[in-house]
């Protein structure tokens, strides 16, 4: 039985869901950062923390820099991408 409040899910659109190389380089670089930190501060080691601490910043750096050159979500070759999909 149908009535007005159905809610209708559309799948055809390009959502993109971060999956660019941006996305990935930043996740996958703060990863290793937080694993490093925290073997580091398991292991009561203060500089393997400090290394885990700058990975993680590093790859929040590396990520703004991707995203500035064109690599992020929001870029134009992102939006060309989707045009061809």
């Amino acid at each position: 039985m149908a009535n007005g409040n159905e809610i209708v899910l559309d799948h055809t659109g390009f959502v993109g869901h971060g999956n660019t190389l941006a996305a990935w380089a930043t996740v996958g670089i703060m990863s290793v950062g937080v694993i490093v930190g925290v073997v580091g501060f398991t292991m009561g080691s203060t500089p393997v923390l400090i290394i885990g601490i700058v990975l993680v910043v590093v790859g929040l750096v590396a990520g703004a820099v991707l995203r500035s050159m064109g690599h992020g979500a929001g870029s134009e070759q992102r939006k060309h991408e989707a045009r061809h999909h």
